[in-house]
This record gives C-alpha cells, structure tokens and sequence, in this order.
C-alpha cells in the first residue's frame, strides 16, 4: 500500500492535440484551426491566417462569447495521481470522452490511496491509514482465494483509492472546465487537477487560453 498525501503524486501528461496539415509559424495547430474556422466565413484569405491576425481573431471571440469554434480543436490528456472521489467528479463534465483504468480487470492488490491534507494532518491520521490497510488487505486476501472476483472485490476499496484516466476535450469544454474547476472555490484535487491541464493546454496553445492562465495560473506557479 502507497500514500500520497494531498496531490503529490499527481501526474497530468499533454499526449495529444490537434495538428494540421499545413503549418503556419508563430501558430499552434489547434490556435490555426480555430482561427481559420472564425475566418472562413468572413474572409476569402483564412488559408493565409498570419500570427497576428490569429490573435487578433481568437481574442475577438472570446471578448464576444463567440466559442463555438473553438470545438474544433481538441486536447488529450493522460492522468494519474488522483482519486476515485476526484474523477467521480470529473466525468461530470460530459462534452468529454473518457478512458479509465478499469478496477474490474487490474489487480489492485497493491494500490495507492490518496490522502488528503486535512486528513493527515488531523488527529484522525493514523485511524484513518489504519483503515485503508484493512481495506486494501482485506481486498487482497479475497481476490487471492479465487472465491471473489476482482470485479466485486472492489466493492471494500474506499473512494481514497488511485485511478488513472485518459481525458479527450474540445477547447471550448476545457475552457468551461476551467472557468469552473481552477476557481478558489472548487474541490481541492479536481482544481490542482484542472490547474496542471490549463497550464499543459496553455504551453502548445496559448492564444485559446491566455485569459484563463493569466486569471488562475500566474502567480501560483
């Protein structure tokens, strides 16, 4: 049994997003696609999409709260680190596709749970470790006398217990994402979650997401 206390193993990894075939300097492909999408039925020259005219065009559109084209451009993103309480929330936000590591078939009899802050530095600490290692112990010795599948096994693991998630969204769900998971106000480990995303989508398109870095991500890097 691992424990990660608060979001110390939190691992958000950028592994994909939209390319094109024709490459513009100073343009990411996402930042191209939604820019040549904004232009297209504006402009007979949106193939010539220059740097400047791209910002200028993205920060127009996101002044006016004219969005929808940023769904052409999508962003995927592998996670680890987090917990089941954490992804729960997660997939709640549906204009998404998910991928998650399946408890029904991957043996945990080793797992990792996630702890948080106020947890581990309560006087409930060491209770509460006590109760995890009984859980994980008690999950163990059913999956290895073969009388319980891994698939009801599961049932005695708490919430606390590590997942990993592939997460696909459009630029225009991670920015609604963002407005509302990078808030001081949200949960704890979904905003250290969404904030390692902002600042993973911000580093290859910047121009799609620069208002929201500047509001939530500088300053707290």
């Amino acid at each position: 049994m691992k424990i990660c206390r608060g979001s110390e193993c939190l691992k958000v990894e950028l592994v994909a997003f939209t390319c094109t075939l024709e490459s513009a300097e100073g343009i990411s492909g996402p930042e191209k696609v939604v820019a040549e999408s904004a232009a297209i039925s504006h402009a007979p020259e949106f193939r010539e999409m220059k740097v400047e005219r791209a910002r200028k065009l993205i920060n127009l559109l996101r002044e006016l709260g004219h969005e929808s084209v940023f769904e052409h451009a999508y962003f995927t993103f592998r996670v680890e680190g987090i917990s089941r309480a954490c992804s729960h929330q997660l997939v709640r936000h549906r204009m998404a596709s998910y991928t998650q590591q399946s408890q029904r078939y991957v043996n945990l009899r080793e797992p990792t749970f996630i702890v948080p802050d106020s947890i581990a530095n309560s006087g409930f600490a060491g209770e509460y470790e006590e109760l995890l290692k009984r859980a994980a112990s008690l999950y163990a010795r059913m999956v290895e006398s073969g009388a319980v599948k891994k698939e009801d096994a599961r049932f005695a693991l708490p919430q606390a217990v590590e997942t990993k998630i592939v997460i696909t969204m459009n630029a225009r769900s991670l920015r609604n994402f963002f407005r509302l998971r990078c808030a001081p106000d949200a949960q704890w480990e979904i905003r250290a979650l969404a904030m390692a995303m902002l600042r993973e989508a911000y580093r290859v398109a910047p121009m799609l997401f620069e208002d929201l870095y500047r509001e939530y991500a500088v300053g707290n890097d």
